[in-house]
């Protein structure tokens, strides 16, 4: 089954050292592009994040956001003895070095010493980042999921046209039969216009009819319109991604049409390749959907 690029996936979760959650949506791409927006210092969450769409998804641009919520610590901010002892003895040694002695105050006020009740800074440790893709393939599987809807949908339009499709290349062949007399029948009249009352040999007529009735036969491409189709139905029905197939089967479909349309006798002919260019064009602009 065919799966679509437009889609949305959410997920949410807590844990003892906050809450979270996660929103995935995609559009249409020609190739798989993502991108992650989250806190800052989750960088090895995001290069996972992005390894976990990539192993699922073949096309698309997916956007990925992330926002977390810390709990805060309730008993207020503290200072870290460790981190201050470091920091006065280099103090004391700035002072054997001639150097002003700082204050406590300047002590107090270097990075990290004083720990606030807010963890917003803190960082990602294994378990957190486990937490967070873990939850993170429940909204990749809405996701999916999403996707998998539209592509369902884009099924039957696509039955529906592969089916107008193939009928009209069976109404095309029909008139098709009459393509080589048509031919001749129109030759043979403008030779006889042209040489008068004096008449044309035959053998010459039928010569230069014989040609132009080759050129104008259309089986090949009728022909290969069918297989096309064929080959369509397999591709829908693989279960791999099958976007790229089905545009490059949709030019396929094009050139052929173009050429029964160049050499049509008739204006019946010439009709029923336009209708089947017109079906074509709608069958690629829904292509463009799939994954």
């Amino acid at each position: 089954m065919i799966r679509g690029m437009t889609g949305f996936g959410r997920s949410q979760g807590q844990a003892a050292w906050g809450a979270w959650a996660w929103e995935a949506r995609s559009v249409n791409g020609k190739s798989l592009d993502v991108r992650v927006a989250s806190p800052p210092g989750f960088d090895a969450v995001d290069f996972e994040a992005k390894k976990k769409v990539r192993e699922r998804f073949a096309r698309g641009s997916v956007q990925l956001q992330l926002r977390v919520d810390f709990t805060r610590d309730e008993s207020g901010p503290s200072i870290d003895s460790r981190a201050l002892a470091r920091l006065a003895r280099t103090a004391r040694s700035w002072s054997t070095a001639g150097l002003a002695k700082p204050a406590l105050e300047g002590l107090l006020a270097a990075p990290g010493i004083v720990r606030t009740g807010s963890r917003a800074a803190q960082l990602v440790d294994e378990g957190m980042a486990a937490d967070l893709l873990a939850s993170l393939d429940q909204a990749l599987d809405g996701l999916a999921e999403a996707r998998r809807g539209e592509g369902e949908a884009l099924m039957k339009l696509f039955a529906s046209m592969l089916d107008q499709i193939g009928e009209t290349v069976v109404r095309a062949g029909e008139l098709a039969s009459t393509q080589p007399e048509l031919v001749r029948e129109r030759f043979r009249s403008r030779l006889t216009e042209l040489a008068g009352e004096g008449g044309v040999e035959p053998e010459r007529v039928m010569q230069e009819a014989a040609v132009l009735a080759a050129k104008a036969d259309v089986r090949e491409e009728l022909d290969r319109l069918a297989a096309h189709i064929e080959s369509a139905r397999k591709i829908l029905v693989s279960g791999e991604a099958a976007g790229r197939k089905l545009d490059f089967l949709c030019q396929e479909f094009n050139r052929e049409a173009n050429t029964l349309c160049s050499k049509s006798a008739s204006l019946e002919l010439t009709n029923a390749g336009l209708s089947l260019k017109s079906v074509i064009d709608q069958f690629r602009e829904q292509v463009q959907n799939v994954e």
